[in-house]
């Protein structure tokens, strides 16, 4: 294999393909076959910032689009500097058609380039995340009202940032088929820039899909502070902020003993005890089904003191503890290093 993540692009172009999906693309990905993804970038690129530059002349009224022979044509030549666009004839020559309709038609026709150009943007931040990662592709396959729903939305967008919001969720759908839900995507296509930042600070609190209650110091001191937990919980993040908050029992992974591991993204908790009947519980924010698959998108590190100070929870009620470094192999293993004791 030429990278880590050829058979994870393999399975992404022929799902596309399928669905006619990320259109512009598909004569380069005719070329995957014989020829290095790096190669051909550059021209992706290319053709991708073409169709973007076309599109806004369209839009503008400095171009049109030629239905008769399919062609781009420049209103005034000396108005464009365009690389190699054929131009077929005079736009007035064009179409007879009424100004209004054929203003109305040429603004439809770039808002379709313009969302399908936005679309292969997000399907090209998708194949760069797999293009990394050695996993081994599903025998699943997405459902197909998904893809068409994230097609739409992230034919939505046009900002960088969002644009690689929506590359992550197609690409952690096609390692996981059902991993991002419609409900998750219909949330996530109405969010703010302010919430999407909040839910990032948030993230850094959560330690297998909870955050840990009696820990307002330490989140006030990132500036994290009730009332933004309640709205968490409003919009669909969180639950159980309210009243009395919610508790976790944890019972034995291990029939010889207690064990217990606990994921904080690239950090493990490992508790211990000789007991295997025993319990471990803890008071809790619960995140809610949107909730844990909207923080997979979020690229962060767990708080450290916040870590320390559940670990150091667990220890005061009788347990082993250690903290350590995680690695997530394949949707459901990974392994730890670095361990280490935590003391009370």
């Amino acid at each position: 294999m030429d990278y880590p993540g050829e058979k994870l692009i393999l399975k992404l172009w022929e799902t596309l393909a399928e669905k006619g999906i990320g259109s512009l693309l598909k004569p380069w990905h005719e070329k995957r076959v014989s020829r290095a993804r790096n190669e051909i970038r550059r021209e992706e690129i290319l053709i991708l910032a073409q169709a973007e530059k076309e599109a806004e002349f369209i839009k503008s009224g400095k171009a049109v689009y030629s239905t008769d022979d399919l062609k781009f044509i420049p209103r005034a030549l000396n108005d464009l500097n365009l690389g190699n666009v054929v131009v077929a004839k005079e736009a007035e020559s064009v179409i007879e058609l009424s100004p209004f309709s054929l203003r109305a038609s040429e603004i439809e026709f770039s808002e379709s380039v313009r969302k399908e150009v936005n679309v292969s943007k997000a399907v090209m931040v998708a194949e760069d995340i797999l293009a990394q990662d050695s996993q081994e592709p599903s025998d699943s396959s997405i459902d197909d009202d998904w893809l068409f729903n994230w097609r739409e939305n992230a034919g939505r967008v046009s900002s960088e940032e969002l644009r690689n919001l929506w590359g992550k969720i197609l690409a952690g759908e096609l390692k996981q088929p059902g991993s991002y839900s419609v409900r998750t995507l219909e949330f996530l296509k109405s969010l703010s820039k302010s919430e999407a930042e909040l839910i990032s600070k948030v993230a850094r609190f959560v330690i297998a899909e909870r955050i840990y209650r009696n820990k307002e110091k330490l989140l006030e001191k990132q500036g994290i502070y009730f009332s933004q937990l309640l709205f968490l919980q409003d919009i669909g993040i969180l639950s159980g902020v309210e009243g009395t908050g919610l508790s976790t029992t944890y019972k034995s992974k291990s029939e010889d003993k207690f064990f217990q591991p606990l994921l904080a993204n690239n950090k493990i908790i490992l508790i211990e005890h000789k007991d295997s009947g025993k319990e471990a519980l803890a008071e809790v924010y619960l995140l809610t089904k949107v909730g844990v698959e909207v923080l997979r998108l979020a690229s962060f590190t767990v708080d450290k003191e916040y870590l320390e100070s559940v670990a150091r929870d667990y220890v005061n009620k009788g347990f082993e503890v250690k903290v350590g470094d995680w690695v997530q192999e394949t949707a459901e293993s990974g392994q730890y290093f670095n361990a280490r004791v935590v003391s009370a």
